[in-house]
């Protein structure tokens, strides 16, 4: 071995102990911990570029903007909060007593006076985003971790640019990953007709320039500081079904209008300050549309890699213990961590009827195969696992009991719970809760009932690649 050889071997082994020791004390389980330590050491070579690039469960520089955001702007954020007070629900009013924990893991109060409309599929969904689009009389936020420039992107980016051309303010935030078929000639023609898009990178600092593996998962539109939009479509023509490999996209999106969608503009304001500096000057005037302390009662709950604690995974644990009678879960992408698994065990085992919607059509390869290795930790006779036959099923919905319901865009995977920014609508309101169900029954009409031995009944080599992609999860 030559001199210079045996020094680059050296670096690499006192690099991966740097990066072992940095593991410590930053990786948050003790699992996670122990598995990236052995690897670093053992494998150096294979383990320091996997470790920066997925290893982190922490995203500083998000940290550190939205602290700079609180102290240089603390004027206009506190007038901000000030407008939607009177909306406010107070812990002791909220329906049912269990709920008043989300607002607590949010840090975000409930708000009442909203209308909140159910959209299915992407039909009623961008129809209803491009009809708010030509109302719109100040500014339009819009955000979506998948963009394509194919015939629906470019429906949307031209009712934006005639939007500007009226003088609209017009922000469009796609995830760097998530949008990378908008070229940066797309985005150019498009800036060029008045669409200020920007691209969220985890890369925005120098510190944070191998966390690829961070993404802005959140799909929102915001008109006016009035009409919100939140749900599980991105957009492409597959999500309007015309992608003939996935045949109907099923999805859902909620149409907000009232104080709630204040919140929804501040998790975007936010998202923009991080990745422009800039802070928007956006309306906050609210809009109740019902009388005082009446309408739909509702909460945004953002999360991501920059909370302290984790949000997205507490708030399924809570959602899930506040279960007496029901919850009804759909999710494309279903591979939770232990902690999730023995919730479920546990509301089964206290008489909860727990249902799982998933699909049987894989996009997503290796998730949808690591899931069935969790089947068998489900087998209880009050757990029910579906497999949606209808089409592609993305939409990530849920329902406890007769009051509380839940939209959004958080998968029950890793990468929801702890990398990605996500964002969900959380409803304490038993009309809401009720067109949730009713959604949710027609789905599980066109589905299928899978059991336990689904695992067992798959071909050998596909049991070994569930368990292999089982061990990917944290990373998938």
């Amino acid at each position: 071995m030559s001199s210079s050889f045996a020094l680059i071997v050296l670096a690499i082994e006192l690099v991966a102990i740097a990066s072992a020791i940095h593991a410590l004390f930053t990786v948050r389980t003790a699992q996670g911990t122990v598995a990236w330590v052995i690897g670093l050491i053992a494998f150096p070579w294979l383990g320091l570029p996997l470790y920066w690039f997925f290893g982190s469960r922490r995203f500083e520089a998000h940290s550190r903007a939205m602290q700079a955001k609180l102290l240089d702007h603390s004027d206009r954020i506190d007038a901000a909060f000030a407008e939607i007070a009177p909306f406010r629900i107070a812990s002791s009013e909220i329906s049912p007593v269990e709920a008043a924990a989300l607002a607590a893991i949010a840090k975000k109060p409930f708000l009442h006076g909203n209308q909140l409309d159910l959209l299915i599929d992407g039909d009623a969904t961008f129809s209803a985003i491009l009809d708010a689009i030509s109302r719109a009389k100040r500014c339009i936020y819009v955000q979506f971790y998948i963009m394509r420039p194919d015939g629906l992107g470019r429906r949307l980016l031209q009712a934006l640019s005639a939007k500007a051309a009226e003088g609209v303010e017009v922000c469009f935030l796609i995830d760097s990953v998530g949008g990378a078929s908008m070229t940066p000639a797309i985005i150019q023609e498009w800036r060029d007709r008045g669409v200020r898009i920007i691209a969220f990178s985890a890369s925005s600092s120098w510190r944070d320039r191998w966390r690829l593996n961070f993404r802005n998962h959140r799909k929102n539109v915001i008109v006016d500081g009035q009409v919100g939009f939140i749900g599980g479509h991105n957009v492409g023509d597959e999500y309007l079904g015309l992608n003939p490999k996935y045949g109907r996209w099923r999805d859902t999106h909620v149409r907000v209008e009232g104080p709630s969608a204040l919140q929804l503009q501040m998790v975007f304001v936010a998202d923009w300050y991080f990745t422009t500096g800039e802070l928007l000057d956006a309306p906050w005037q609210p809009r109740a549309l019902a009388a005082d302390n009446q309408g739909a009662r509702a909460l945004v709950l953002a999360s991501g890699p920059s909370d302290q604690h984790e949000r997205c995974t507490h708030f399924f644990m809570q959602t899930i213990a506040m279960a007496h009678r029901r919850i009804w879960i759909a999710s494309p992408y279903f591979v939770p961590d232990e902690g999730i698994l023995q919730s479920l065990q546990l509301a089964a085992i206290r008489g909860v009827e727990v249902r799982i919607l998933l699909p049987m059509k894989p996009d997503l390869y290796l998730v949808w195969l690591a899931s069935f290795t969790l089947l068998k930790e489900l087998d209880h006779p009050r757990i029910h696992i579906h497999r949606y036959t209808g089409g592609f099923l993305h939409h990530k919905v849920l329902v406890v009991d007769d009051e509380v319901a839940a939209v959004g865009t958080k998968n029950f995977d890793n990468r929801s719970f702890r990398l990605n920014f996500e964002i969900t609508l959380a409803v304490t309101d038993a009309r809401f809760a009720a067109e949730v169900a009713a959604m949710f029954e027609k789905d599980l009409r066109e589905s299928t009932e899978v059991g336990p031995r689904a695992y067992e009944d798959l071909a050998f080599p596909l049991k070994v690649g569930a368990k292999v992609a089982r061990l990917l999860a944290p990373v998938l």
